[in-house]
């Protein structure tokens, strides 16, 4: 049971339907999809309710015909489904507006537009706290989306949260999971009914679990909802994320074995891979990545180009599953598009991934024969990884309309204790 909870925490494999609030790219020329707190690059996409605060969204289209776009904004609940909610009742403003922030690309041998947008904003400002779908499409075809990012907003409210992580040997892993002791406070703020008024969802270093039960209380007393359980509210530690560095296509950076350019495009060699049978640690970014340009620093968003960078595992045998590259760089998703081949003559899984000059992480999935996960089949999973846990509690009375989001906290799964530290 426990062996299936841990590997049902991962992503679904390619084959499977659209998950409810999951990000999502439905056109191949668009690249470089990020929505981030305005001015933070390691940030999950939370603001507060009236703070002012905004998320910058950002993306290229490798398009050669110049595009035109436009965005709506949909409420949702707290598993993602939309809200039924008439916009007018969570947007003070527009249903949808253009986006008109456009640059072109320079000194690029792949040329490319890039679009920004600021939300909310004085068109689109958002009356409601809890989660959000932000999508984009093209203005000559606005039934279609080109592609949608989550967000959420959350309450200035008077509900804390407590949160400890401790490891958790697990049968046929002893040193593999990760488990969340999470106390919800409330002693100012009306809770009649806490097993079905309030909901938790756990997010990990900024990736939402997919089939994973959102946790349920243990014991509830007085202004306190406590969901420690012994055997619930698991989660894979997983491995650090591996990592290469493009930010410079005139030498080498982190872990770049070779740059080329061939045809009047950039190729950059990564250092081959090997498989981590032990746990190694590793200051990664969580699976993120970050745009930069060594040389154009300030025009990184502008002038960094896009190489096609090379990716190869080192392996004497070929498996009889995928391997898939996993992290932000796949939208957290096990993709298509990310699927390893095998090269028998170099002895290597491979693959070639456009990537925008910048430093990035990511990490090898194992999907066996029989569509199975496999947690350490290529990376070692360890309760010793560092990981950022996102705690995120819903609110909802009888008489309310849709989940509200009262509380966000974060916490290292390296602290023996965590504290309720918001940061909003």
């Amino acid at each position: 049971m426990l062996l299936a909870t841990l590997a049902a925490a991962l992503p679904s494999f390619a084959a499977s339907p659209l998950r409810k609030g999951a990000d999502a790219c439905f056109d191949r020329n668009i690249k470089t999809i990020q929505l981030r707190k305005l001015n933070s690059e390691m940030t999950d996409p939370v603001v507060t309710l009236g703070s002012g605060d905004q998320l910058l969204l950002s993306f290229d289209d490798l398009s050669e015909d110049i595009r035109y776009f436009s965005y709506r904004v949909a409420l949702c609940d707290a598993d993602w489904s939309e809200s039924n909610l008439f916009f007018s009742d969570y947007i003070e403003g527009f249903p949808s507006d253009n986006i008109s922030n456009r640059e072109q690309s320079f000194n690029t041998l792949v040329g490319y537009a890039h679009y920004t947008l600021e939300v909310p904003n004085p068109q689109m400002l958002l009356k409601l706290s809890g989660n959000y779908l932000l999508k984009v499409y093209d203005s000559d075809n606005p039934d279609e989306a080109l592609f949608q990012k989550s967000f959420s907003v959350v309450e200035r409210s008077a509900v804390g949260v407590q949160v400890g992580v401790r490891k958790l040997p697990l049968a046929g892993n002893d040193a593999c999971s990760q488990q969340l002791a999470i106390t919800v406070e409330h002693p100012s703020f009306p809770i009649s009914q806490p097993y079905t008024e309030v909901k938790v969802r756990v997010e990990q270093n900024g990736y939402r679990f997919p089939d994973v039960a959102t946790p349920t209380p243990t014991f509830v007393r007085s202004g306190y909802i406590d969901y420690s359980h012994p055997s619930k509210n698991l989660y894979p530690g997983g491995s650090e994320y591996r990592h290469f560095d493009v930010s410079s296509l005139e030498y080498k950076m982190l872990r770049v074995r070779e740059i080329l350019n061939i045809n009047g495009a950039y190729r950059v060699q990564v250092e081959q891979d090997e498989v981590f049978r032990q746990y190694l640690y590793n200051q990664d970014i969580n699976g993120r990545y970050v745009v930069r340009n060594e040389r154009y620093r300030s025009e990184s968003d502008t002038q960094s180009d896009y190489p096609s960078v090379f990716l190869s595992l080192h392996m004497e045998q070929p498996l009889k599953g995928k391997i898939y590259v996993f992290g932000e760089i796949s939208g957290w998703e096990l993709s298509n598009d990310f699927v390893m081949l095998y090269d028998s003559r170099r002895r290597a899984y491979e693959l070639s991934i456009p990537a925008k000059q910048g430093y990035y992480n990511y990490k090898y999935v194992y999907i066996d024969e029989n569509d199975t996960l496999d947690m350490g089949k290529i990376d070692a999973c360890s309760s010793e990884t560092e990981n950022i846990y996102g705690v995120y509690v819903y609110y909802r009375a009888a008489t309310d309309r849709h989940d509200r989001l009262l509380n966000v906290t974060w916490v290292s799964a390296q602290e023996t204790l965590g504290k309720s530290k918001s940061g909003l």
